[in-house]
């Protein structure tokens, strides 16, 4: 019974689980100096605190080790909730967080990647090159074996067009 108060505690103490913490993501703020540094592709995964499917990807698909090995090594991968009330400071500009409603809003920079035939869906994975131009939006849920293979068929399209 000690054992697993000591660990509840833990637990706790140190907020989230390990396997469900995205410890290869990296910040908007970071992305910048890291791009000048070493420029590689983006992968966002925009989600908000109320969706199960983005929950469920956070648990299963960016748990797969494939998954998490190409996105360390291949490209930067940032987690962003679609409703933080973070500015975020990227490229010269400041995007914010818009109210739409009581206790409701959407921050401009989730719009801006996730938006999607005018309408903005969570979960979003936006694929970015070293530039910021947007490649490929995928607007549902995408499973760890689907998703590997569209890092590994944007990865050859990003070395094609580098070698043109």
């Amino acid at each position: 019974m000690k054992q697993f108060i000591t660990i509840i505690k833990l637990c706790l103490l140190l907020g989230t689980s390990p396997a469900l913490a995205q410890d290869y993501a990296i910040s908007f703020e970071t992305l910048d100096s890291l791009q000048k540094q070493s420029p590689k592709p983006v992968v966002v995964f925009l989600h908000a605190d109320w969706c199960k499917f983005c929950a469920n990807m956070k648990n299963t698909t960016f748990q797969n080790e494939e998954v998490k090995a190409l996105l360390s090594d291949q490209f930067y991968f940032v987690s962003f909730d679609g409703e933080s009330k973070e500015d975020v400071k990227l490229l010269g500009n400041t995007f914010r967080y818009k109210p739409t409603g009581a206790n409701t809003g959407v921050h401009e920079l989730a719009e801006q990647l996730g938006t999607k035939d005018g309408t903005l869906s969570y979960p979003t994975v936006t694929f970015l090159n070293a530039k910021y131009e947007i490649l490929y939006q995928h607007d549902s849920f995408i499973s760890g074996k689907k998703l590997k293979k569209t890092l590994s068929r944007l990865l050859k399209s990003v070395d094609t067009s580098r070698s043109n």
